[in-house]
């Protein structure tokens, strides 16, 4: 009868070569999006933009931002690292149209940014 090998420290170096080539395509399929594309922008009208920047105008302004609506994407282009916008904030005594920018502040992790007109 064989005895038994008790070269772990192989077998450690092993497991890390075989995780390591495993991990690189796992980092490049994990920052994709669900479909499968790279990391894009958020839209003018989605929730998380318009959440921003009704908090960035309310903390700039003093004011209650009561809605904002009709959100788009004015003078779109190829640029994917900008996004212009307008839309309608609404307050309790009128309504203004008011741009804003959608960036990367950290296009490698996802991390977007907002920036615009005040009231």
């Amino acid at each position: 009868m064989k005895p038994f090998n008790h070269d772990s420290g192989g077998y450690a170096f092993l497991g890390l070569l075989v995780a390591t080539v495993w991990a690189i395509p796992l980092a490049v399929f994990l920052h994709r999006d669900a479909h499968g594309n790279a990391m894009e922008l958020p839209r003018c009208g989605e929730a998380r933009s318009l959440d921003q920047v009704r908090a960035a105008l309310e903390e700039q302004g003093g004011r209650t931002i009561l809605g904002l609506h009709s959100a788009a994407e004015i003078g779109g282009g190829r640029n994917t690292d900008i996004r212009r916008c307008a839309a309608t904030a609404v307050t309790a005594d009128r309504n203004v149209t008011i741009g804003f920018l959608i960036g990367w502040h950290d296009r490698r992790n996802g991390i977007p940014f907002w920036t615009g007109d005040g009231l």
